[in-house]
């Protein structure tokens, strides 16, 4: 005889005897990119783990960036096939991995969203277009951090208000 499971499961797997508590509050807000509406991303900007994120990534974009710089310095006169199809090939793999690690950061697609014509290492106005991408999305969580620490101060503030009130005389 097979011993009863201490939780019973039906047929459509639906589970008796268990509480669902939803922690979901955080919502990714939406953002259009150049007005196309094709190109929404999606960021948690509350994700205070970006900045462990972006510690750990930002050296190896820097490596890459580096790298691209080296391949740039080709020089013109040459004319071998090879060593410039092999400089496409390096360039295209280099392209891959900032993409990757763009959207490591920031947890989401941005290299397909906001990079989808071009490469991550295409200059814009003096900066590479990841570092471009980087700026304009962190100063999106900067806002929003901002925002909810005054919100957490202001809800301490009302909790705590009697009590400092007494020490201000």
């Amino acid at each position: 005889m097979a011993v009863k499971d201490e939780v019973a499961v039906t047929m459509n797997n639906e589970v008796h005897d268990i509480v669902d508590i939803d922690l979901s509050v955080i919502k990714k807000k939406k953002f259009r990119i150049n007005g196309d509406c094709s190109k929404i991303l999606e960021l948690n900007v509350s994700d205070m783990g970006i900045l462990a994120r972006l510690d750990e990534a930002y050296p190896k974009l820097m490596g890459l960036q580096d790298k691209v710089v080296e391949l740039a310095d080709i020089d013109e006169e040459a004319d071998d096939r090879e060593v410039l199809s092999a400089t496409a090939s390096k360039l295209k793999e280099i392209d891959g991995e900032m993409r990757e690690t763009l959207d490591f950061i920031f947890q989401s697609n941005v290299s397909e969203v906001c990079g989808s014509e071009g490469s991550m290492y295409d200059p814009i106005n003096g900066t590479f277009r990841y570092e471009h991408i980087i700026s304009t999305l962190t100063k999106l969580y900067e806002n929003n951090l901002n925002a909810e620490f005054k919100k957490m101060k202001e809800r301490v503030s009302k909790h705590t208000a009697k009590y400092t009130k007494s020490r201000k005389r």
